[in-house]
């Protein structure tokens, strides 16, 4: 299958983070100038998420909100790329494509909401969302739990194939958080589909998404120094590793040892208020930075000579 979303999703996929003001409410002002930041400063991809965009924090009515935001700031000059919910059935998963559809995204990234009962169970709920919704779907390939048993199953390659088989879901953020599964996921669909590395930014990919073929990745310092991340993907992909081994093991590398003590989310939110992109409150019961520890995200940052 020729599939041509793979030569169209290159590069630094950003997360979008989602701002709330004062009052904990949804701050979509704010959110709107955030995109239209990245949009500014060259990055190709955003992306709404599960996790870093707090989903599970929003009212549904608040996602369709945030997606709808995402789309018209960045005004169709990048991929815009939005999520469903943890919750609902196969109906809601509908809704929002058929709403990602409507407000015109290019990508539905589609979380898969139920206990896995057999692979013809999970085939059967993204076939019933295709068959109505004609925005391209990526698939949040990510373990889900074992309705049969204890633990956790994995989207099995062979599910992988059959679901990459039909005609508009064309990819995957790739979640498995087993990097052996990974690299026999990436190995067994990198020709057939898109595919956006987990968490782990411009490292993990040097380190092994790039060499499997992955043409994207999901990004992290780009989310506030958009140059980095984008000179990173340059200097890879033209065959420069020195200067791409440089970025990471230079300063991503350390930043990320800066902040995994505080917690990567609450980290990211911080370090986008100090540079004055994004209002530092978050919903509860998110984590609130304390001073101590905006602080130290500002004496990182300070290092880095970013402020």
């Amino acid at each position: 299958m020729n599939n041509p979303y793979i030569s169209k999703v290159t590069g630094p996929v950003i997360p979008l983070p989602v701002p709330f003001k004062e009052d904990q409410s949804v701050d979509l002002d704010s959110l709107s100038n955030y995109v239209k930041f990245l949009v500014d400063n060259g990055i190709p991809n955003v992306m709404t998420t599960v996790g870093t965009s707090r989903y599970n924090l929003l009212t549904w009515d608040e996602m369709k909100a945030v997606n709808e935001t995402v789309v018209n700031a960045a005004a169709g000059k990048i991929n815009t790329i939005v999520a469903n919910p943890t919750t609902g059935g196969v109906h809601a998963a509908i809704d929002f494509g058929k709403h990602a559809q409507s407000i015109g995204a290019d990508f539905y990234l589609v979380y898969f909401p139920e206990r896995h009962y057999g692979d013809d169970n999970t085939y059967a709920f993204f076939k019933e969302i295709t068959d109505l919704v004609s925005t391209p779907i990526l698939i949040h390939e990510m373990p889900m739990r074992n309705g049969m048993g204890p633990g956790t199953v994995q989207y099995s390659v062979d599910l992988l194939h059959r679901l990459l088989d039909i005609e508009t879901i064309v990819g995957l953020k790739e979640e498995a958080l087993d990097p052996e599964y990974s690299n026999e996921v990436l190995k067994a669909v990198i020709d057939k589909s898109v595919i956006i590395g987990a968490g782990g930014g411009m490292s993990r990919y040097l380190q092994r998404d790039y060499a499997l073929g992955a043409k994207a990745f999901l990004g992290g310092i780009g989310n506030f120094v958009p140059s980095l991340e984008l000179e990173f993907f340059e200097a890879i992909t033209s065959g420069n590793q020195s200067r791409a081994e440089k970025i990471v093991n230079d300063i991503e590398l350390p930043l990320f040892a800066d902040t995994v003590p505080i917690g990567w989310h609450p980290s990211l939110k911080g370090m986008l208020s100090i540079l004055g992109l994004l209002p530092k409150y978050e919903r509860k019961p998110m984590k609130q930075l304390s001073e101590d520890e905006m602080a130290h995200l500002k004496a990182a940052l300070a290092r880095n000579q970013w402020i």
